[in-house]
């Protein structure tokens, strides 16, 4: 397998019929609907609770995933992301058939450059480009301004799923993840990937991870691999989380698994907290609709 790896002043935004910017809704539409937060919130000691309800450990059904990466400027504190993805959260995790979103957060070792993007996973191809199309062309900062164009360097794929699988609860047990990102050659992936996938799911569970998705990109060539860990039991937070992220950053890749016949090289290997998770089949049961679960050390929601 050859290998390259890569680590990689407010505006208003408009989708959906609502206007706001990063530091605050600045407007409504008529009828466009109200910011909504995340419901049953409770607190034990430091750490905050939050009422997640559905997300059923075990097979996943999702046909469709979709990911971005793109780094942050020093504009954008950690308590600014979280305020804005609370605030940005609700006429977006109402798109179809999203299941959920984790929003990965790393701080890059050598130049402390913040990357960002998402995680989703989606219930049929139809509804993830439904989102791709949304997030390209409907989403507008500003006129003549789409979204995307705020962002240097976004990097971001529509997947088709193989297999996804929760072996742990989202509530308790999802907070780090890892993207591992590959080219092929071989017009058979789709073949080639179902022939691995049960060896790789059960890898996955053997090693205490709470959550693994393989899919692979048609267009592009490429395949992705998303594995979920949870933090360490150490009752200082900030080492719980470290000891998380360096457990799922250690461990020998997945890509590892993935056939020869594939002719693969490695394009991404990112570990990263997952600072937020959108709920929508969570909020739809009437519990949380968001979770901050590395929260302390880091901070939640101030809006």
């Amino acid at each position: 397998m050859r290998s390259h790896f890569f680590h990689e002043a407010d505006r208003t935004v408009t989708f959906s019929g609502t206007v706001h910017n990063v530091t605050g809704w600045s407007g409504y539409r008529s009828g466009a609907p109200r910011p909504s937060h995340p419901r049953a919130v409770r607190r034990k000691g430091t750490t905050v609770m939050t009422d997640v309800r559905g997300y059923a450990t075990g097979p996943i059904k999702a046909e469709a995933a979709f990911t971005s990466d793109f780094p942050l400027d020093d504009r954008y504190s950690t308590q600014d992301i979280a305020d804005m993805l609370e605030r940005e959260r609700p006429n977006m995790d109402i798109r179809p058939g999203m299941r959920h979103k984790y929003t990965p957060l790393r701080f890059d070792p050598a130049t402390g450059v913040k990357y960002i993007g998402g995680r989703y996973l989606f219930d049929t191809w139809e509804n993830v480009l439904d989102y791709n199309h949304f997030t390209n062309e409907e989403l507008y900062p500003e006129p003549g301004v789409k979204f995307w164009s705020r962002f240097p360097g976004v990097d971001k794929h529509y997947w088709r799923v193989t297999g996804a699988h929760d072996f742990k609860p989202m509530a308790t047990a999802h907070h780090v993840n890892r993207f591992e990102r590959y080219s092929y050659t071989n017009e058979n992936v789709a073949e080639l990937l179902e022939s691995v996938w049960e060896t790789m799911r059960d890898d996955a569970e053997a090693r205490g991870l709470s959550s693994i998705w393989l899919m692979f990109q048609p267009e592009e060539k490429q395949i992705g691999i998303l594995t979920v860990a949870e933090k360490s039991g150490d009752t200082d937070p900030a080492v719980a989380v470290s000891q998380g992220l360096e457990y799922l950053e250690r461990l020998n890749a997945f890509g590892r698994f993935l056939p020869k016949e594939l002719d693969t090289t490695a394009l991404m290997d990112r570990t990263s907290l997952i600072i937020s998770s959108w709920l929508p089949e969570s909020r739809a049961l009437g519990g949380a609709h968001s979770s901050f679960d590395v929260s302390p050390p880091h901070p939640s929601p101030q809006i």
